[in-house]
């Protein structure tokens, strides 16, 4: 991959919204932040938004986005963190490459969103790693999908699935410190069969994942085969019954693979 140093940030500052806009080109397979200044954490990225031609196809947070990385074996650094598009482990370099967003063309603007709270004298930078340019096709995007649950007990969570959706579910990260087990079914059949957290955990360990506490990961590609993505455009149903042990919230986010105008 080529390295890239975009031109800068602006807005930049203690409480804000900091905008970065990529210039159209090559194909994006990684974006990495790189925070600095008096106190800048993580923890202060309340919300990170990407938008292609205006579009908004990516959101989470500081926090949660760096439980997702470190879940993947992503690097751990406080002064960094990384927007991955790829999948650094897949077995085919077609796995690895699939959600790359491509601005060869078809976009005009591609833009980054950093939402910053509490902060002192921060300043942001990026770096991208890009492959060589093609058309915009298919990418990979976080669409956030909180849920209120109102009591212990096994619930069903609808994510977006059907033809009109059209969405290959890379992951679904679950984040909730009561949620005990995850049932998921398409179209009626068990995919996923009421799994317990620890053993859910202990499998992904074997294959070099890092579970984080507060966090369940539905993860049908666990042994980096990308061709075992979910397929949502011949769901007639698609349920997630995650059980929880007390009332709370799940923020779920879920890494999908789409067109732009899926989103």
């Amino acid at each position: 991959m080529n390295v890239k140093k975009p031109l800068p940030f602006f807005n930049v500052a203690a409480d804000g919204l900091a905008v970065l806009n990529i210039e159209p080109g090559e194909t994006v397979q990684r974006i990495v932040l790189a925070l600095g200044g008096t106190a800048f954490t993580k923890a202060m990225i309340t919300l990170i938004r990407l938008k292609l031609n205006g579009k908004v196809f990516y959101e989470t947070t500081g926090t949660y986005l760096d439980l997702i990385n470190k879940y993947k074996g992503i690097a751990d650094d406080a002064g960094f963190l990384t927007i991955d598009f790829s999948e650094r482990d897949a077995k085919t370099l077609g796995g690895m490459y699939a959600g790359g967003i491509a601005t060869g063309s078809g976009v005009t603007s591609f833009d980054v969103e950093v939402t910053i709270a509490g902060a002192t004298a921060p300043t942001l930078e990026a770096y991208l790693q890009t492959t060589a340019a093609r058309p915009l096709d298919y990418i990979l995007g976080m669409v956030a999908h909180p849920v209120t649950l109102s009591a212990a007990g096994k619930f069903p969570v609808v994510l977006p699935h059907g033809p009109d959706a059209a969405m290959l579910l890379k992951r679904v990260h679950f984040f909730n410190t009561y949620m005990t087990s995850l049932e998921v079914k398409k179209n009626g059949l068990i995919i996923f069969d009421d799994i317990p957290a620890a053993a859910n955990s202990f499998m992904q360990k074997e294959f070099k994942k890092v579970p984080q506490a507060g966090l369940y990961v539905f993860d049908p590609i666990v042994d980096n085969n990308v061709t075992a993505v979910v397929q949502t455009a011949n769901a007639a149903s698609m349920r997630f019954n995650p059980t929880v042990s007390a009332a709370d919230t799940l923020n779920i986010y879920a890494e999908v693979i789409g067109t732009i105008d899926k989103f």
